[in-house]
């Protein structure tokens, strides 16, 4: 009797199976184009760390505004403090900058100084004191109500 009920099992397994194989499936080729990254660009300091490796290391610099030279007509030695002035906030900016992490730097920038451009627009007593630069590199007085490109600030 149990020799029997295993042959009919399996005969009817063996029937299933025929009936299965003998229809064709029919499956979609599924093909994925889109790679999204497990981790956002700056979760993982361990890829952060191999990708410094694997990059050359580049100076992050201030963005500078083109073809906006100091102003025509400057004094030779307000031009003068104007400059050491400018150097001063650029390295601070650069110094800045590179404290923060690759890839923010310019959003984490803005959320504590304001954005480059508004930074250098405004007086230049204004962007030391945000930077935190000493005022007593340079001539102040001279400097104080200028821009960075040496152009009277209005309202000051």
């Amino acid at each position: 009797m149990i020799i029997s009920m295993r042959r009919m099992m399996t005969t009817s397994h063996s029937n299933l199976m025929k009936k299965i194989s003998d229809k064709p499936t029919e499956r979609q080729k599924v093909t994925v184009t889109e790679r999204n990254l497990l981790l956002a660009h700056g979760q993982s300091k361990k890829l952060a760390d191999m990708r410094k490796r694997l990059q050359p290391d580049l100076p992050v610099e201030a963005v500078a505004l083109p073809g906006k030279q100091l102003s025509a007509g400057l004094k030779p030695e307000v031009a003068t403090e104007l400059n050491k002035a400018r150097t001063l906030i650029d390295t601070r900016i650069n110094e800045i900058m590179r404290s923060f992490p690759e890839g923010k730097q310019n959003k984490l920038f803005s959320f504590r100084f304001g954005s480059v451009d508004a930074l250098k627009t405004g007086t230049i007593k204004a962007a030391f004191m945000a930077l935190g630069i000493d005022a007593t590199l340079v001539n102040m007085k001279m400097i104080a109500a200028l821009d960075f490109h040496g152009n009277p600030v209005k309202g000051h």
